[in-house]
């Protein structure tokens, strides 16, 4: 019996040093620069120097996150939303429960007291259309209207949200209100087009040698976006059913 989980296919992933590991957090959040291992890339992770990078950082204490679309990081705990944010681990790393730092090409995972770190991307070669990663949107947290969830000012994208229950979040991404829109489709369906604001994530599949079946083994987070939803599903306004275009997989 074999007992090790079978490999996400598409997906490239390395354990970092202890030296990479340092420099993530020290480019990230000690000097506030950009994150170099996402810019130069290493062994077959391909570097993406000038893509945008996001931070997502849960902490024993907090949450600390943050946007670098150029070469500078703003985050979270920086005015005026530092009541709003746990500080950064300078040399309290036991307070460190996961770090994310991601561009659209790769991410960079910081695992619980910075003990150990990876770093995942879309691996080189064709896959079988039922093997490929697959692209989802998310929905991020924020109630509608200006006394709830509004964007901040600033050349770096940064939004405070909160719900009804007074959870409040910062979100390192322009704020857009959740709104959907019916639209016609074949068959005299109506598909409800969604914009808002939201996360990203690639998936990745695996296939049990045994059974032969296959499920999501990885996913991958890619980015952070304002305006339509950019992936599926869709559903039907009128019975909820998940409106599929030929090729698309559940």
């Amino acid at each position: 019996m074999n007992s090790d989980p079978p490999r996400p296919h598409g997906l490239t992933a390395h354990r970092l040093t202890a030296a990479q590991v340092d420099a993530v957090l020290s480019d990230v959040l000690v000097r506030g620069r950009r994150c170099r291992l996402l810019d130069t890339g290493t062994g077959d992770v391909p570097g993406g120097p000038g893509q945008p990078q996001w931070l997502l950082a849960e902490l024993g204490d907090g949450r600390l996150t943050g946007a670098c679309p150029g070469d500078r990081w703003r985050r979270s705990d920086e005015p005026p939303t530092a009541h709003l944010s746990a500080a950064p681990p300078f040399s309290e790393r036991w307070r460190i429960l996961e770090v994310l730092v991601f561009g659209p090409h790769a991410q960079v995972r910081v695992g619980e007291g910075a003990g150990a770190g990876w770093i995942s991307a879309d691996a080189p070669g064709a896959l079988p259309e039922w093997l490929r990663p697959r692209d989802r949107s998310f929905l991020l947290q924020g109630w509608n209207g200006p006394d709830h969830s509004r964007a901040l000012e600033g050349d770096v994208p940064l939004s405070v949200t909160g719900e009804p229950s007074g959870t409040r979040a910062v979100l390192p991404v322009a704020w857009a209100d959740f709104s959907g829109t019916p639209r016609p489709e074949p068959g005299g369906r109506t598909a409800l087009e969604s914009s808002g604001t939201w996360l990203t994530v690639r998936e990745y599949w695996a296939s049990d040698p045994c059974t032969g079946a296959v499920g999501v083994a990885f996913h991958r987070l890619t980015g952070m976006r304002t305006g339509p939803k950019p992936t599926g599903p869709e559903f039907d306004v009128g019975t909820g059913d998940e409106i599929r275009r030929r090729g698309e997989r559940g």
